[in-house]
């Protein structure tokens, strides 16, 4: 509830207002931005007493595509350590890069308010929330990264980071162009966002590929199980409000930061608005035909960038103040017309929660709940006709992701 549109609005009209923050336009753009990122990070640091941890993640990438030349980036990466659990990490990213519609031009105006200014402000918003109220058990990184409409580069750079120190993280949550209500043919929908997510997990191995494919659970990927999480805490703590769940990870043709934390075999999402104006996306600042073109902050809707907020809000400080997933979930590959599935009761759970869902549906349609003292359930349902998930409860309700039972021979 605390989420201010108000601030939202302050801080996309803050980076819409340089000139440009295009990846190579040096000093006078993307360095400038992300000094003003540091500093906006480092007020929230000091309001919270020093328990924000913020850095400036400077590195030389290599020329590569979209960089004929090498060049120095820096992502803004602001760290709330956890208490019960710090070593569980949950990541929230916004790009703060800008472009206009050619990719390669550095000094073109380019305020780039939805995208991604947008996503950056419900980061920013988040830290001075979160950092200032009750401890989390898990870490949380807040960041702002660069390099998004180059090639990903600053959330690949991180993601290898975080990778290369073993960091366990669990969710990533990436928001890119949140903030517009109003698609391009005019219809307006500000009661939902839009949850990206994969199927697949590289980290997989063909044997556990083999063994996905023969108990019929495609979507159980990490990043569907997160996105339902998502979806899940949005129902319940986000009114009048529903996330849409898309079952790919990205646009066509698009890509986004949360792609390179999903290919080093992390949970990662995209939330994105649900009508798209491509009129004011990568577009030069001109007016055609009466029509105006160009990423700006009047084509905000900030009200509707609130309630995109509250969502993240409500998924993330679950997932970072719940027990771990529940272990050993297992579901019983028995001939009967009813289901067994047993699981391990993580440390800090007070009690578990069955889900279920039929093999065609995206979403969670039922669930029953079990005290800490009972890690055995039998249901009166088809494992053929519908898919499982167990998840952890904590005291403060907060639910964990669900575990999702392997089968095994009776």
């Amino acid at each position: 509830n605390g989420v201010s549109a108000k601030r939202l609005e302050t801080t996309v009209r803050a980076l819409a207002a340089f000139p440009t923050r295009h990846t190579l336009s040096g000093a006078d753009g993307a360095e400038r931005a992300a000094t003003y990122l540091y500093e906006r990070f480092s007020v929230i640091s000091r309001e919270s007493g020093g328990r924000l941890v913020v850095a400036r993640e400077t590195w030389t990438q290599p020329a590569g595509t979209r960089l004929p030349q090498p060049h120095e980036m820096t992502d803004i990466v602001a760290t709330l350590p956890g208490t019960a659990l710090p070593e569980r990490v949950v990541v929230l990213s916004g790009h703060y890069d800008s472009r206009v519609t050619d990719v390669m031009n550095a000094v073109g105006r380019a305020p780039g308010a939805n995208d991604d200014a947008s996503g950056v402000a419900v980061v920013l918003e988040l830290a001075q929330l979160i950092a200032s109220g009750p401890r989390l058990r898990c870490t949380v990184v807040f960041t702002a990264v660069t390099g998004e409409e180059q090639g990903l580069y600053g959330s690949t750079h991180l993601a290898e980071k975080m990778a290369g120190e073993k960091r366990n993280i669990v969710a990533m949550l990436n928001n890119d162009i949140v903030g517009n209500s109003r698609g391009q043919d005019g219809a307006r929908d500000a009661g939902h966002v839009r949850v990206f997510s994969a199927d697949w997990n590289p980290t997989e191995t063909a044997a556990e590929t083999t063994a996905r494919r023969a108990a019929g659970t495609p979507d159980e990927s990490p990043a569907r199980t997160l996105a339902r999480a998502v979806a899940d805490a949005c129902r319940r703590y986000v009114p009048r409000f529903a996330v849409t769940l898309v079952n790919r990870n990205d646009r066509y043709g698009r890509g986004g930061d949360h792609s390179p934390f999903l290919q080093r075999g992390f949970a990662a999402v995209r939330l994105t608005e649900p009508n798209e104006d491509w009129r004011h996306q990568h577009q030069d600042l001109r007016t055609e035909n009466g029509v105006v073109y160009g990423d700006l902050p009047e084509f905000v809707d900030y009200e509707y960038l609130a309630r995109v907020a509250r969502v993240n809000a409500a998924a993330l400080t679950e997932i970072a103040s719940a027990p771990p997933t529940p272990a050993d979930a297992g579901l019983v590959g028995d001939l009967s017309p009813r289901t067994t599935l047993h699981w391990r009761v993580p440390a800090g759970a007070v009690a578990c929660e069955v889900l279920w869902r039929g093999t065609t549906s995206a979403d969670w349609e039922g669930l029953r709940a079990f005290p800490a003292t009972v890690t055995t359930a039998v249901l009166p349902l088809s494992k053929d006709a519908y898919l499982f998930g167990i998840r952890a409860v904590g005291p403060t309700g907060a639910r964990s992701l669900p575990a999702i039972p392997v089968a095994e021979r009776p």
